[in-house]
């Protein structure tokens, strides 16, 4: 069951640029496109990024069924800060 789309208003260029480092860094998975799909053990998510208007659209498609929705969309909110903070 797909979770919340979260939507993060204002998100820059850089900031974006941050996050698809963070991604890299962090599961190895290099994006490339401004939307799409990433896979990572037992978690799927969607993104969009729209540069034009700067807004990022990340949504949990798949999660392991012992971790609680609340904890996936709390752990991507704070990562999304955490980088919006950074840049």
């Amino acid at each position: 069951m797909a979770l919340q789309i979260l939507t993060f208003p204002n998100f820059t260029p850089p900031m974006w640029r941050a996050f698809i480092n963070k991604i890299k860094l962090d599961t190895g998975v290099e994006i490339t496109e401004a939307s799409g799909t990433v896979t990572h053990d037992a978690f799927v998510f969607n993104y969009t990024y729209n540069s034009t208007v700067q807004v990022l659209e990340v949504q949990a498609l798949k999660k392991p069924l012992f971790i609680p929705a609340s904890v996936v969309v709390n752990g991507l909110q704070e990562e999304i800060a955490e980088i919006s903070r950074s840049v």
